[in-house]
């Protein structure tokens, strides 16, 4: 017994003490934050009206006017931006009276004849690469290319990107030219411009 006491005394003095570890067990769970972030798209143009008054001559006489249009997305694939009359008929028509569509297309513009009206789109397709912002208002008929606004439902493409826009601009030019064999009066035809998300 004494030995046993003497024993449990030197561990004591020599620091060694006897313990049981405990075990801890941990567990994890992940969770997804997700949020789906809507497309959104806007468009605006600068003219309700694109005044092209022209004073026709002999010849024909022609005047080009502009409108921008501007558009913003936030979709990451970008936008198509395209235009058309808003009904079947393509003419400028006042009363019984028209002024024709241009016979060129966005891919094969041509040169404006008189008592016909189109658009450009500088660069676009076939259209000049310049030269419509400096063409004088109510000049002899040039050497600049235009194309027929084509009919509801058979839209042209003006721009097509491929990421988001801010305030992203398209320069349309609108001409009118005609000869003095063109009635008078205020012809109109309503342009409608759609952008869409890609």
């Amino acid at each position: 017994m004494k030995d046993i006491r003497l024993a449990i005394a030197a561990l004591v003095i020599l620091g060694i003490s006897v313990f049981t570890t405990a075990v801890v067990f941990a567990n994890t769970a992940n969770t997804t934050i997700s949020s789906q972030i809507s497309s959104v798209i806007s468009l605006l143009t600068t003219n309700g009206t694109v005044n092209v008054n022209v004073t026709p001559s002999g010849s024909g006489a022609q005047t080009i006017a502009t409108d921008t249009v501007t558009v913003s997305t936030n979709d990451s694939s970008g936008y198509t931006l395209t235009l058309a009359t808003s009904t079947a008929t393509t003419g400028l028509v006042s009363g019984g009276n028209t002024i024709s569509a241009s016979n060129g297309t966005q891919t094969t513009p041509v040169v404006q004849a008189a008592n016909t009206w189109g658009y450009a789109v500088q660069g676009v397709g076939g259209f000049n690469a310049s030269g419509y912002a400096t063409a004088n208002s109510a000049a002899p008929s040039g050497t600049l290319k235009f194309a027929g606004v084509p009919a509801s439902g058979s839209p042209n493409t003006l721009a097509n990107t491929s990421g988001t826009a801010t305030n992203a601009t398209t320069t349309v030019y609108y001409a009118v030219d005609v000869n003095t064999s063109q009635p008078t009066g205020t012809y109109t035809q309503t342009v409608t411009y759609t952008a869409t998300t890609n």
